[in-house]
């Protein structure tokens, strides 16, 4: 599935309420051939304005969802859009963009979306908060309360004011990816990826990813007067570089992200 996601808090967390379908124009309802309804929360406008731009079948959902506003799958042969609704009212150009979005120039589509994304930002409501499930620090190899403590000693002078976890293992074969860790602002918790508890990743490995998601907190992501979002900016990513074991880490990494990403975890 393809998405394009808009991240007003880095601890939103995606939450769908769909509307109700718009209804069809007349001349709509003489092609039904390239459309077919979703029974919940359904745009026939929206996907015969699509279909006819991409000359096939397509269904389009409109949501609410606070953190991904365009997203796009094939099921059984016909093109799902789940769209935030602030496109029920799109013109001809963010139509196109949408349409262009599913092809092979994503990345300029994709920024006429976003445009149109910032000049509609009112109109997206904020996720409903969940709670959280409790952090276990202390893995199978490492035990990330004691790397947290440690570092936070040394190099934060015990400012950090966070929590931190091992992430969910879940059953799975070869990743393409593998995002490290990750820090939640809103609430400070800190989740590492359960691939680095394993005897085969090394201690300082971890300490540098721990090191990584720390920082966050002292250099919080910052958006400019365009609202274009910086997450690792030039004073991050020069405190990183400061850290003792950041080249002999990254070093690692590189000679053993294939070990990571065949993990199951």
């Amino acid at each position: 599935m393809r998405q394009l996601s808009l991240f007003p808090s880095e601890t939103s967390s995606p939450r769908s309420e769909p509307r109700v379908a718009t209804l069809l124009r007349e001349e709509e309802i003489q092609r039904p051939s390239r459309i077919h309804i979703v029974p919940h929360g359904a745009s026939p406008v929206l996907a015969a304005r699509l279909s006819s731009l991409l000359r096939e079948e397509v269904e389009v959902e409109l949501t609410d969802n606070a953190w991904t506003m365009v997203s796009y799958r094939r099921v059984s042969g016909r093109l799902h859009f789940r769209l935030h609704h602030m496109f029920a009212r799109a013109h001809e150009p963010v139509m196109r963009a949408l349409a262009g979005f599913t092809g092979r120039n994503r990345r300029a589509h994709g920024r006429a979306i976003d445009d149109y994304v910032r000049q509609h930002r009112e109109l997206i409501k904020p996720a409903a908060p969940r709670a959280e499930p409790p952090l276990a620090p202390r893995g199978r190899v490492h035990d990330l309360a004691d790397i947290y403590g440690a570092i936070n000693a040394r190099w934060f002078g015990n400012q950090i004011q966070a929590r931190i976890g091992w992430g969910r293992r879940s059953a799975g074969g070869r990743r393409r990816s593998i995002k490290m860790g990750v820090y939640f602002h809103d609430h400070r918790i800190i989740r590492i990826h359960p691939a680095l508890d394993d005897e085969r990743v090394p201690r300082y490995f971890v300490e540098m990813v721990v090191f990584h998601e720390m920082l966050h907190q002292i250099f919080p992501p910052s958006a400019d007067d365009d609202g274009r979002r910086t997450v690792h900016g030039p004073e991050f990513r020069a405190a990183e570089r400061r850290f003792p074991g950041y080249e002999r880490a990254r070093a690692w990494e590189k000679a053993h992200l294939h070990l990571l990403l065949r993990q199951r975890s």
